[in-house]
């Protein structure tokens, strides 16, 4: 029983001790963790800005190009299934709807529908540029007195 009393003294004495190093060797963990995961974002981010600073100039330098291209595919992908939904439900030719869409074609001679289909995004792409060449002008004309009077 004495060996008892003197087991649970001794192990309030330096049991106060152990928990409070043990309590400490936690926190640095702890800490140490919260550092690294700190670290780990802050590379993450240092590496995803120096991305988008080399992605977004080249980004900017090709998107004028690529928006109308892009516009221009998804319409003539539209015209397409729409050709295929009068072929489907009406009993028309497909192809000699979409050759009929594009502007100045030699219809003399026969092309395969892939390259229909180029010629066909190719010309709206044309159309596309033309009327934004339009706009542009307009544009420069609203904003002309204003350049001129400085």
């Amino acid at each position: 029983m004495l060996g008892a009393i003197i087991a649970v003294i001794l192990f309030l004495i330096f049991g106060a001790g152990i928990l409070r190093l043990v309590g400490q060797f936690f926190i640095t963990a702890v800490v140490f963790a919260f550092k690294l995961i700190c670290i780990f974002f802050g590379v993450l981010a240092a590496l995803i800005y120096m991305v988008l600073r080399q992605l977004v100039p080249f980004v900017a330098k090709h998107l004028a190009v690529a928006v109308p291209w892009a516009i221009s595919a998804l319409v003539a992908f539209g015209l397409t299934v729409y050709a295929f939904g009068r072929h489907i439900f009406h009993g028309e030719n497909a192809i000699v709807f979409l050759e009929k869409l594009i502007p100045q074609r030699e219809n003399s001679r026969r092309t395969e529908f892939s390259l229909l289909l180029i010629e066909l995004t190719d010309s709206i792409h044309a159309d596309i540029l033309s009327r934004l060449e339009v706009q542009i002008e307009l544009i420069r004309e609203f904003f002309r007195p204003l350049n001129d009077g400085e």
